[in-house]
């Protein structure tokens, strides 16, 4: 999927598009293209760069629904702090039409942690890793507190969404839509089949990742290795 060398193919209001060198990152997230840049600065900082994210919103977005996307991406921020990257959200004017961007900390996915198929290579390596089970805890533990409490399903069903990085730490790459809401295929007489396997899908690696956590502490205790804190 990654088109590297290429240009945001948009007028945004707040990018200089033209000259914006990026790398296309996805076409397949909720209702956006992810675009990457390298070495990216601000004007008063030319001497401070680093990798950003570009999430484009493709569909037409309200402001109510930019509030809804940015209370949402804060919730999961108070309670996932530093494995969900920064991100602000703008308003601007995409092809001459008011819509929605994100900006978000670029990370580097290295290994897809909610994917069952690789069960075998990440137990014996999380197992290694105190830091990324205890971050692991912290995103299961707020997952299934959102469920039960808010019917608030986090998003796994998109590609690449909860994965360890480069440094080995974990990080949940989404930023906005992150939640699916459980009861609203129960709610409307709209065909929702999509919308319930997305949340059928969420749930089950949901449930992998408490299976995957269990071995991976186990086998860390039998081996003499820490236990996350």
């Amino acid at each position: 999927m990654a088109k590297e060398d290429a240009r945001i193919p948009s007028e945004i209001g707040c990018l200089d598009t033209e000259n914006l060198r990026v790398t296309l990152i996805s076409t397949v997230g909720a209702h956006c293209d992810v675009w990457q840049t390298a070495g990216y600065h601000f004007e008063r900082s030319k001497n401070r760069t680093f990798d950003l994210v570009i999430k484009r919103h493709i569909l037409s977005c309200t402001p109510m629904e930019t509030r809804i996307y940015h209370k949402d991406y804060l919730q999961l921020k108070r309670d996932l702090r530093e494995i969900i990257p920064d991100a602000i959200f703008v308003r601007t004017r995409i092809d001459g039409e008011k819509n929605m961007l994100v900006f978000a900390r670029a990370f580097t996915p290295w290994f897809n942690l909610a994917n069952p198929a690789l069960e075998e290579d990440a137990i014996p390596l999380m197992a290694k890793l105190t830091k990324a089970r205890g971050q692991l805890a912290i995103f299961i533990d707020t997952a299934n507190r959102l469920r039960v409490e808010e019917q608030k399903v986090i998003d796994l069903y998109g590609l690449d969404n909860l994965v360890l990085d480069k440094h080995m730490e974990v990080r949940y790459l989404d930023s906005f839509e992150v939640f699916f809401y459980q009861d609203l295929p129960h709610l409307i007489e709209a065909d929702c089949a999509d919308l319930q396997e997305k949340i059928d899908v969420s749930l089950k690696r949901l449930s992998y990742l408490e299976y995957m956590l269990a071995r991976a502490n186990r086998e860390a205790a039998e081996n003499g290795l820490d236990l996350p804190a």
